[in-house]
């Protein structure tokens, strides 16, 4: 009986140790998967913000019908709890261009009324309107923030011809980054959408988003739509952007008021010929995950860029 005993006590000591060996060894295959594989680290931070767009028809020649209309949208998006709303170009006065001076005094006027609406909703509000800098008119792109002394500004930098820009204003030369509490935005209007190398630049500035205001033109409408998402896509960024709709001399608006993300894809995107408040959450961590999936921001060789734009400048 006692050698049946040691036996079955050998056993059992058998069936321990090679647990035993089994658990270390278990041990030594986590502690190299622990090696090879870094702890993921959850982080709650939102980073999601909501915007508006307010696309409306643009009453030329009547600022107070503009004004009115302008109040409302800016009333309706902080009621609606966004961060940022943008009217369209020249959405005080049109195209009513001959009138520089009279709009150029309005946009004076109602600056500080626009900033205190920003002040008062806690709310960014952008959109362009017609100034007067040192005896010259410029296209300019307000924006407003919370809190802030006086607004961002951006001069237009690419004057449409076709709606005779050039004759009334001065082209802008800098750009406007502006550091929301959120993140970076760049600031462009209408006609400027069509050269890359101004969106680019704002790119390589580390904007999150660029702003568009626009009264651009239904004849054109697919070049609209095509160019903003271009304009998402190869820099990796959101794109707001606010058209109007409506008569413009012999030709309508094109509506289509658009958020994109950096994948190129419609988050929101108002009709061709009705008015809205366009709103959007925009989450913008979507933007490192974009440029890990597809390093294109990453692997820009600017240095070589620069060098044939240099030749091709040389060659004439």
């Amino acid at each position: 009986m006692m050698t049946i005993n040691r036996i079955m006590v050998a056993i059992g000591l058998r069936r321990i140790m090679g647990m035993a060996a089994w658990w270390e060894l278990g041990c030594r295959e986590m502690a190299l998967f622990t090696r090879q594989t870094p702890p993921t680290i959850i982080m709650d931070i939102d980073m999601t913000i909501k915007i508006a767009l307010a696309q409306f028809e643009i009453a030329l020649g009547d600022p107070d019908t503009n004004l009115q209309t302008g109040l409302i949208a800016i009333a309706q998006a902080a009621k609606q709890g966004c961060q940022l709303v943008q009217l369209p170009e020249l959405w005080l006065s049109g195209y009513d261009l001959p009138n520089c001076d009279i709009y150029s005094q309005l946009t004076t006027d109602w600056t500080d009324r626009l900033q205190a609406l920003s002040d008062s909703y806690n709310l960014a509000i952008g959109g362009s309107f017609i100034t007067s800098q040192e005896q010259r008119y410029y296209n300019t792109y307000l924006l407003f923030q919370p809190g802030q002394p006086e607004p961002a500004h951006y001069n237009k930098t690419h004057l449409f011809r076709l709606l005779d820009e050039h004759s009334y204003f001065s082209p802008g030369e800098d750009l406007a980054v502006v550091q929301l509490p959120w993140g970076k935005v760049g600031l462009a209007l209408c006609y400027d959408l069509r050269f890359p190398e101004l969106m680019r630049a704002y790119a390589e500035r580390g904007i999150q988003c660029l702003l568009v205001a626009a009264e651009w033109g239904q004849r054109r409408t697919e070049h609209w739509r095509t160019l903003l998402k271009a304009r998402a896509i190869e820099n990796q960024i959101f794109v707001a952007a606010t058209n109007a709709i409506g008569p413009i001399y012999k030709d309508r608006l094109a509506g289509y008021s658009t958020v994109l993300d950096p994948w190129g894809n419609i988050l929101a995107e108002a009709s061709p010929d009705e008015p809205a408040l366009l709103t959007a959450e925009l989450d913008l961590t979507e933007i490192e995950r974009v440029r890990q999936v597809v390093p294109s921001t990453a692997d820009r060789r600017t240095t070589l860029y620069q060098r044939w734009y240099q030749e091709a400048r040389s060659n004439g």
